[in-house]
């Protein structure tokens, strides 16, 4: 994990000291929020003008792409008839293809960014299943930041994604596609 990477990290609920120092610790400049809403009911120092505030504090800048990247897109189209975001759909929408332009831009200049949601863990979230892929598609890596601070590739985190998710019904032996975990809608 030597080479230039894009980093995504989630807060978790975790105490904004401990974010900091995570980011610090990977040489971060450059916050990315891609939640869609970008404020904590039960973590408020994770609202987008508390958390401004705290990365400005330790010279870390905030940067809020929700609209573009986040996991719940306004429009519909996005979202199948059980309500869960296709991402498939979303890929290929103009509000999407501004982000990743935005991330890869950052990817060639060699920003240091962390993209930043909610879920601790990257199999949970949006982060990777949507965002890592379509990095990865266009050969820009994405490392993933631990609950503990431990790095993970994009590919260690799709695998552990799948296994998690595969069906254990005893007639199927095919593995669920990666997609929003529940309906929104």
């Amino acid at each position: 994990m030597g080479n230039f990477a894009i980093y995504s990290i989630g807060h978790g609920g975790r105490s904004i000291e401990e974010l900091i120092s995570l980011l610090k610790d990977n040489e971060i400049s450059y916050v990315i929020d891609v939640r869609t809403k970008p404020r904590s009911r039960f973590h408020p120092q994770y609202n987008k003008e508390r958390l401004d505030n705290h990365l400005k504090a330790e010279n870390i800048r905030y940067v809020f792409m929700g609209e573009n990247l986040g996991g719940l897109p306004k429009d519909e189209s996005c979202y199948d008839t059980d309500g869960h975001v296709n991402y498939e759909k979303t890929k290929q929408q103009d509000f999407f293809k501004e982000g990743i332009a935005r991330i890869k831009t950052a990817y060639e200049k060699k920003i240091r960014i962390a993209c930043m949601c909610s879920e601790i863990d990257p199999c949970d979230c949006h982060r990777s299943k949507l965002i890592g892929e379509v990095l990865k598609d266009i050969d820009i890596p994405m490392i993933h930041i631990g609950k503990h601070g431990e790095l993970e590739d994009q590919r260690s985190v799709i695998n552990r994604a799948i296994s998690n998710s595969s069906s254990h019904d005893l007639f199927s032996n095919e593995k669920a596609p990666l997609r929003s975990r529940k309906p929104y809608r």
